[in-house]
């Protein structure tokens, strides 16, 4: 799995886990929002590694 398919999983994580914060009772609500910002830093940190993956300096 390269690392275009993994952000693609983790921003689809992180939408999925938003929508949960909205429909279910407010005692979990915390959690998924924290999930979900969670998921959203990871794929910030990914984006800027994979922009430095395999790239050859010419």
């Amino acid at each position: 799995m390269n690392l275009r398919e993994v952000i693609k999983i983790l921003r689809f994580e992180r939408r999925r886990v938003l929508a949960m914060s909205r429909v279910c009772e407010p005692e979990f609500a915390g959690d998924y929002l924290r999930t979900a910002r969670a998921l959203g830093i990871a794929v910030e940190v990914l984006e800027r590694v994979s922009g430095k993956h395999r790239r050859k300096d010419d």
